[in-house]
């Protein structure tokens, strides 16, 4: 049974929560350079630079509303 770490309440839930990567400035960088070189080819750069998502389990305790990772 899943307990609050902080106040060792047993009324928790668990979430799923999604975070999404963000652009550096070095794939900006990129990006651009890409750009430039293929004169407008601009269906290569999305393909090049998707960012994707991770999505973690936190837990959420109902009585003290800490959030905790699993």
């Amino acid at each position: 049974m899943l307990k609050c770490k902080y106040c060792s309440s047993t009324n928790v839930t668990v979430q799923a929560v999604e975070s999404h990567k963000k652009r550096g400035i070095l794939m900006s960088i990129v990006w651009i350079l890409i750009a430039i070189v293929t004169c407008g080819l601009v269906i290569l750069i999305p393909m090049l630079t998707k960012k994707g998502s991770k999505t973690k389990s936190v837990i959420v305790c109902q009585d003290c509303g800490k959030i905790t990772k699993v």
